[in-house]
């Protein structure tokens, strides 16, 4: 057996068969399964569940529609692809999905790029990877410098302009009288574009209703308003973003009550400028998935305590919603350009905010490709796949499922000490398991348990499984 075989089915052995001390009985029917438990996603034995992830990625943007070029040919680079992602110790993805791709004929689904997206969900499944299936789109179409629908959803005047990804400053074009009318064809239903597009995620939900990985559907990327929903900004949230999004969940866990429905918000509120109590959409299985992109990135200090302060300004008030709504939350974008030299400090820094906060995360993004849009390059990867600097900052230890509530977790990069608290469950009976990369630990960790217990160590897998006492206990684990 090939060593990344066997490590793909090592992975998979840990979800199947996650502790020594669980019996057959305890075993999950679906060890991807996540349900929505107040502000927590809990996996199917009432583990609290970290999720940590990336993007799959900006090459989407452009023909032929994936994350990587598809060299020496799609199997081959899809693996090789697949076993980078799987290195990095993520337990999620965000597969981005190409409408334009996927229906560039109104009521034909091509067959053979779906094909190809069911490749990748199936390569990331049996690397124990689970998928967020992401719709991903930016200034509606690839003619107005952006990425997303196919021509038959633009008004008929700019279905012929030339496509072009050279903007540097592209996110101005979200202002522009070409991109509003698109987005308002789309959330005033012209045309029957949204119905096409609700039609869409159903077949996707049917599609992958077998495929135990796909975890759940996330419908729209940051999704912006037209020209009415500029004139009243509440009344478009309301009316016309939560409808569509309520329609979407209905069409898509009416085909399987198991999906999550992540919903992202409006990326002028990335920095937390909206209410707090703002109500949410009725839809069962929520999460609601912001973004988070600051200017810290490039020295500019936006509070009193530099850029840790501004973080968790952010970062709290996003997850105040999260706490209003009684919903569980994924950061579902944020990043830097990855050649940046501060780009190493500046994911530690932020990575210490997400630990503190117990934030679920995707970061942007991870592509195999020489080819840029719109001159962007926030890739953890460089074209031949090598890792760039910043991979290390976000190859970190993390609990990724936790037999209890977690009441404190911090990892520290310049001591190597991770410190997770929890309150136990008596009644789980699944261990507790944390990713130990082996960049920070390259030997055996050494582990302080407290109380003590049994716990095993598994140095392919790099998982710590620490087994429960089986009765109600206040935990505490130190590694350094």
């Amino acid at each position: 057996m090939h060593q990344k075989n066997y490590l793909s089915f090592a992975i998979l052995a840990v979800l199947l068969l996650p502790g020594l001390a669980a019996g057959a009985d305890d075993e999950p029917a679906n060890p991807f399964a996540l349900h929505p438990h107040g502000i927590h996603l809990v996996d199917e034995a009432g583990r609290q569940v970290m999720l940590r992830g990336a993007n799959t990625g900006e090459r989407i943007t452009s023909p032929p529609f994936i994350p990587f070029d598809p060299t020496p040919d799609f199997n081959t680079a899809l693996e090789r692809y697949a076993d980078k992602i799987q290195a990095l110790g993520f337990n999620v993805v965000r597969l981005l999905l190409s409408y334009e791709a996927a229906e560039p004929v109104r009521g034909r689904y091509d067959e053979e790029y779906l094909k190809k997206y069911d490749q990748m969900v199936s390569a990331m499944s049996r690397r124990g990877l689970r998928v967020i299936v992401n719709g991903h789109q930016d200034l509606f179409s690839r003619r107005f410098c952006g990425d997303g629908f196919p021509d038959w959803a633009l008004p008929a005047e700019y279905q012929n302009r030339k496509p072009h990804a050279d903007c540097k400053f592209w996110g101005l074009h979200y202002f522009s009288y070409p991109v509003a009318k698109s987005y308002d064809r789309l959330w005033l239903n012209q045309d029957q574009v949204r119905d096409s597009y609700v039609a869409f995620f159903k077949m996707l939900a049917l599609r992958y209703r077998n495929e135990p990985a796909v975890i759940g559907f996330e419908p729209f990327n940051e999704p912006f308003p037209g020209l009415r929903g500029r004139m009243n900004y509440s009344a478009w949230y309301k009316e016309q973003l939560f409808v569509f999004y309520e329609q979407v969940a209905e069409a898509v866990q009416g085909v399987d009550r198991r999906y999550l429905f992540f919903a992202d918000i409006c990326p002028l509120e990335n920095t937390g400028l909206w209410s707090v109590s703002r109500p949410r959409p009725e839809i069962q299985n929520l999460v609601f998935a912001p973004h988070y992109y600051d200017l810290s990135f490039i020295g500019i200090s936006l509070g009193p305590g530099g850029d840790i302060w501004f973080m968790r300004q952010v970062l709290n008030r996003h997850s105040a919603l999260s706490r209003f709504w009684q919903v569980p939350m994924l950061v579902g974008e944020f990043g830097i350009p990855a050649e940046r030299k501060e780009a190493p400090e500046y994911l530690a820094r932020l990575y210490s905010v997400f630990d503190e906060l117990q934030l679920s995360v995707t970061i942007w993004e991870i592509s195999m490709s020489p080819t840029l849009w719109n001159l962007e390059d926030f890739s953890l990867l460089g074209p031949d796949g090598s890792e760039r600097p910043a991979a290390k900052s976000v190859d970190r230890p993390y609990p990724r499922a936790v037999a209890g509530t977690i009441k404190q977790f911090s990892f520290s990069a310049e001591t190597r000490r991770l410190e997770l608290s929890f309150a136990e469950d008596p009644q789980i009976s699944l261990p507790t398991e944390i990713y130990l990369p082996a960049r920070w630990y390259p030997g055996e960790p050494q582990i302080t348990l407290e109380p003590s217990g049994q716990f095993r160590f598994d140095s392919l897998t790099r998982v710590l499984s620490v087994y429960p006492l089986k009765e109600k206990a206040q935990r505490s684990i130190i590694i350094i």
